[in-house]
């Protein structure tokens, strides 16, 4: 058989390149923490390298990027959420909330708020227009999308996960939880829940079903994914960021943190990386 040998250096290129993108993916996230007491976002790369995002803010709680790379802030004792460009430049994006807390932005770039106390989750347009989504909710805390448009809460009063549909249509998704607090989806579909008083992270599957993915933590209050699939949590007493890796292993990521709370993760946008390697190919072509 007669190998032709321009196929194979392009499809052993085409490899090359995939395994570029995915090494640039792995090695360009960033994580983003706030941190209550000190009034900061402190932001780490891959590797832990740490430096201060934003200073001078008055309870940092809740996080959230949108497609622009636009950074959304709960300036909690402010009642306002704060927002970055993507060049750091800060703007008060809404304000005149009550006890505001977790973020989370649908497909659209709607922005959905918790406010704690009142019980309610307020949805927010790109332009800031305002409308109360949910009501009537036992201590909102954390929440997320999952990849078909549903918004999950945990209600911390109650030890709900509660699920909103498209329609916003309300059903419990899960019970007998302790105090839950933030929510992340890895890229199976699985929800991942901070139980803060129960000290442990929560797996359950797209049907509810639940199992202990981690036990032992402080207090752990949010989590976030990264693009690799390594599962980041704050521990808020400890002043920790947990790690763990895909089999499950648990390291300490960061530490000396001064009242983290909610995590966000920052992964290069895919089509810049999608450019990226088409000018690679293109390079490699016209040589």
């Amino acid at each position: 058989m007669k190998t032709n040998h321009k196929q194979l250096r392009t499809a052993l290129f085409a490899v090359a390149v995939l395994a570029f993108l995915a090494s640039a993916i792995a090695h360009a996230d960033n994580i983003y923490v706030s941190c209550f007491d000190s009034g900061t976002i402190e932001k780490f790369d891959s590797s832990g390298n740490r430096s201060t995002f934003a200073a001078g803010l008055n309870g940092p709680m809740g996080l959230a990027f949108d497609d622009g790379f636009n950074f959304y802030v709960v300036n909690y004792w402010n009642a306002t959420v704060e927002k970055f460009d993507s060049s750091g430049n800060r703007s008060t994006f809404a304000s005149g909330l009550n006890t505001p807390w977790g973020l989370a932005l649908d497909n659209s770039g709607n922005l959905y708020l918790s406010e704690l106390e009142v019980g309610r989750i307020e949805k927010f347009d790109s332009s800031g227009y305002r409308s109360t989504f949910a009501s009537g909710l036992g201590s909102p805390c954390g929440l997320a999308f999952d990849s078909i448009g549903n918004l999950y809460l945990s209600e911390s009063e109650t030890g709900r996960i509660e699920k909103f549909d498209s329609s916003g249509n309300r059903s419990t998704f899960a019970s007998g939880l302790d105090t839950p607090s933030g929510l992340a989806f890895d890229s199976s579909g699985n929800l991942y829940v901070a139980n803060f008083s129960g000290k442990t992270i929560e797996r359950f599957d797209s049907s509810g079903n639940g199992v202990t993915f981690a036990s032992g933590l402080d207090y752990p209050f949010d989590l976030a994914f990264d693009s690799i699939g390594n599962l980041y949590v704050s521990c808020s007493d400890s002043g920790t960021i947990e790690k763990f890796d895909l089999s499950g292993n648990g390291t300490i990521f960061a530490s000396g943190l001064n009242g983290p709370v909610f995590i966000a993760t920052q992964v290069p946008e895919p089509a810049t990386l999608l450019l990226l390697g088409l000018g690679v190919v293109i390079a490699r072509r016209k040589r």
